[in-house]
């Protein structure tokens, strides 16, 4: 106890101010009240007595002490308290109608309220009461005794802190480390039996990737845990906290975003085994947006670090959203349009598909248009709305393909050879695998150039390029069988 009480009392000689204090303690007001921890206790000639007058402490000789507790615990949190900021009305009202103050939002458990017998602002009563339990949180026990056995050169102070507080960043910096060798080892293992587990491969150079900013994110977790035990002046303890917060932050971003990759390469690999097609363009949008999300998330975390308004930033967003809906009306349709065409599956990635007057092979679906390869070799990118709103012919999924086509022979061909001609086309489809046994060849009509042979098959075949290598395979027998018999082609004369 006595040993605790010497170290406050040489934490407020070291880090007071050189500025002189009021001559009476004022508790007229809140900006008073919550003023009267700090000034005495940063005066030239510290007054614990006098920094006590404005808490609600039973029984009163603990007052100095636990105010002293409360100001250390405060700078070792790195809580600032806005003190100028705060209202100077004796009158004062909050928005339930008391008389009672909470100065920082984040610490909704420090409260001033003025005391209606004596009518004058003081630190509430429960939260002085919670100050001792919070101190014992705030501090290790090992930091406390660490402290007491040092030397007394340790509590001289150097550049604005003691020694001892140069030796226990060392000493935290040093634990972060190793603890973040321990996690390493225990993630490696942990990361290897739930693989097993689950039976997939995780490449060397993959989980280096992932295991790093999480040992990162360790060490930053560790550090920030035991920097409250180094007692910094609020100056310093603000900018410690708030980078160590940032630190995490980066940290647990690096982490989400490499695991999504690793989330996505797995996803590749089970889609790659999958009959649809639109899987594996649907896993690298789904990554994107886990991404833009992580960030979004981690931009709003950064923002609050910092000290702005996260719910005044997100109305401002708010409204913004509601000048730009007009105008973004069609992103928000095509947005639509592709949950509609990754849930409907009209066509996959590679089928042939005819959308107005818009025919080719599908090579990629994204979040607003869908990009279709011509026959030409040129890419039409179509808006997903339009998708949605059109009919699209899915030249991809036919099990068989139609061929028509007439044949014209000349006059001068006799009926024998006629009719051998129309035999060897049937003979020709019959033996071809790809075309279907439903073929119909015959002699419809006579024409004014021609005597005419309709030939009507299907093929089936997968793909648009099969049909076209079996028609043409076709049209070479039919050549070959014509020029066998000597059945002329006629042409228009």
């Amino acid at each position: 106890m006595k040993g605790t009480l010497r170290l406050l009392v040489v934490f407020f000689l070291v880090h007071g101010t050189a500025f002189a204090a009021p001559n009476k303690v004022d508790c007229s007001t809140p900006q008073n009240a919550a003023d009267s921890l700090f000034v005495w206790q940063q005066a030239e000639h510290y007054d614990l007595e006098k920094a006590s007058k404005c808490t609600q402490v039973t029984p009163k000789e603990n007052a100095p002490r636990t105010a002293a507790q409360l100001k250390q615990l405060l700078d070792a949190r790195g809580i600032y308290v806005p003190v100028a900021s705060l209202p100077t009305a004796p009158d004062h009202l909050d928005e339930a109608g008391l008389h009672r103050i909470t100065p920082v939002p984040t610490a909704p458990w420090l409260v001033i309220e003025r005391d209606e017998t004596s009518l004058e602002w003081k630190y509430s009563k429960k939260t002085m009461d919670a100050v001792p339990s919070l101190y014992q949180d705030t501090f290790s026990r090992g930091s406390l005794w660490f402290q007491s056995r040092l030397p007394s050169i340790f509590h001289v102070p150097f550049f604005g802190l003691f020694l001892w507080q140069y030796l226990m960043c060392l000493v935290l910096l040093l634990f972060s480390l190793a603890a973040g060798q321990v996690a390493r080892v225990l993630l490696r293992n942990q990361v290897e039996r739930g693989l097993k587990r689950l039976g997939l491969s995780l490449d060397h150079a993959t989980y280096q990737r992932t295991n790093r900013p999480v040992v990162a994110l360790v060490v930053c977790w560790v550090f920030l845990l035991g920097l409250p035990d180094l007692s910094l002046p609020i100056s310093v303890s603000v900018w410690a906290h708030k980078l160590t917060h940032v630190a995490i932050l980066l940290a647990s971003l690096v982490s989400v975003l490499r695991f999504i990759r690793v989330g996505e390469s797995i996803a590749l690999n089970w889609a790659s085994g999958t009959s649809s097609k639109l899987d594996d363009q649907l896993v690298p949008l789904i990554r994107q947006s886990l991404q833009i999300l992580a960030i979004t998330v981690a931009t709003l975390y950064l923002a609050d670090i910092l000290g702005f308004d996260v719910w005044k930033l997100a109305a401002g967003v708010g409204i913004g959203g509601l000048a730009l809906a007009y105008g973004a009306q069609d992103t928000v349709a095509n947005v639509f349009g592709s949950l509609n065409v990754f849930i409907d599956k009209p066509f996959q990635i590679g089928d042939a598909i005819k959308v107005g007057s818009v025919e080719g092979v599908v090579e990629e679906v994204g979040f607003r248009s869908t990009r279709v390869r011509t026959y030409h070799n040129s890419v039409v990118t179509i808006p997903n709305s339009k998708i949605t709103n059109a009919s699209v012919d899915n030249l991809g999924l036919r099990n068989r393909r139609r061929v028509k086509m007439t044949l014209g022979v000349t006059y001068d061909t006799s009926p024998d050879r006629l009719q051998a001609f129309v035999e060897g086309l049937r003979a020709i489809l019959a033996a071809h695998k790809s075309v279907q046994n439903t073929y119909e060849v015959h002699t419809i009509g006579l024409g004014d150039s021609a005597i005419e042979i309709m030939v009507h098959y299907h093929v089936v075949v997968e793909s648009w390029h099969d049909e076209l290598t079996t028609r043409g395979q076709n049209i070479m027998e039919f050549l070959r069988l014509a020029e066998k018999l000597g059945v002329s082609f006629a042409f228009p004369s």
